[in-house]
């Protein structure tokens, strides 16, 4: 069994890395934003925000995560995205 400081050594390397992914998503949802204000179009797609969170509600399960959960947690990370393309 690994010790305690190894494991909690491996759980902020994940969050460096979520860091990173959720840096990653946001430079990106920036260009997104540029090109939603230079076609007229409106920052929120209901219809694009429920697929992203039926997907990662399909993922959470075949990971064994709790489906609501993720879903909550992606509500945060949408809303922190439309917001920085306003």
């Amino acid at each position: 069994m690994e010790d305690i400081q190894t494991l909690r050594k491996r759980v902020d390397e994940i969050d460096d890395q979520i860091i990173k992914a959720l840096s990653e998503r946001i430079t990106i949802c920036r260009k997104i934003g540029e090109h939603k204000k230079q076609q007229g179009l409106p920052v929120q797609d209901q219809i694009r925000e429920r697929e992203v969170y039926n997907k990662v509600k399909d993922k959470a399960a075949k990971f064994q995560l709790e489906p609501a959960r993720i879903e909550a947690l992606y509500h945060e990370i949408v809303n922190m995205c439309s917001d920085i393309q306003k």
